[in-house]
C-alpha cells in the first residue's frame, strides 16, 4: 500500500530554498517574458530591508557563537601555529558579520541606497546591544571590543559604496555618536 499525500500538500510548497531558486531559473528560462516581473519583485523584496529584523539576525548570529566553537579555533592550529583566543574570537565574529557587510555593498550596487542604510542601521543596532556586557558563555566574552570595531567596519562599508549613514541612527546609538560621524 502506498502512503497517500494530504490533499493540501503541493510539490511547490514542499520545495527547499535551493530547489525554489533552481525552479525560478527554470521558469525564467522557459518564460523569458516573466523576467521583467521577476526583476520588479526582486527589487521590491530587496528594497524592503527592515533594520529591526536585521538587528535581531545580527544579535542572534553573534550571540549564538558558543565558547566550544572558540575552543576549536584557538590554541595550536595545524599549519598556522598558536592562535590566541582573542584573535580566534574576532575571526569567528567577523565571519558571522561578513554577510551583512556584503549585503550593504550588494544593495548599494543595485541602486538601493535606502535598503543599504536599513541593513547598516540593523547591523549597528545588533552590535550596540553588546557594547557593555557580552553574553556569558559566548565568543563575545573573548572579544569585548568587537562591537565598536565592527561598527567602524559598517561605517567603512557605507563609505566605500558612497552611501550616507542612516538618518536618525545617532539617537538610537548615543554612545557611538562620535563613531557615526567619523570621516
Amino acid at each position: 500500500m502506498t502512503p497517500r499525500q494530504p490533499a493540501d500538500t503541493s510539490a511547490l510548497a514542499a520545495l527547499s530554498q535551493a530547489e525554489r531558486a533552481a525552479l525560478l531559473g527554470d521558469l525564467l528560462a522557459e518564460h523569458p517574458e516573466l523576467a521583467g516581473d521577476a526583476e520588479r519583485l526582486a527589487n521590491r523584496r530587496l528594497a524592503g530591508a527592515d533594520r529591526h529584523a536585521v538587528a535581531d539576525d545580527v544579535s542572534w548570529s553573534l550571540g549564538s557563537l558558543e565558547l566550544e566553537q572558540l575552543n576549536l579555533h584557538a590554541g595550536y592550529q595545524r599549519g598556522r601555529g598558536y592562535v590566541h583566543p582573542v584573535e580566534a574570537a574576532s575571526e569567528l565574529l567577523e565571519e558571522a558579520l561578513q554577510p551583512y557587510l556584503d549585503d550593504i555593498g550588494r544593495l548599494a550596487g543595485l541602486g538601493l541606497p535606502a535598503a543599504a542604510q536599513e541593513v547598516a542601521a540593523g547591523v549597528l543596532l545588533g552590535l550596540y546591544q553588546y557594547r557593555d556586557q557580552p553574553p556569558e558563555d559566548t565568543v563575545m566574552v573573548e572579544a569585548p571590543d568587537f562591537p565598536v570595531e565592527a561598527a567602524g567596519q559598517v561605517m567603512d562599508a557605507l563609505n566605500s559604496v558612497g552611501v550616507n549613514p542612516p538618518d536618525g541612527v545617532e539617537e538610537l546609538l548615543p554612545d557611538w555618536s562620535n563613531l557615526l560621524h567619523r570621516g
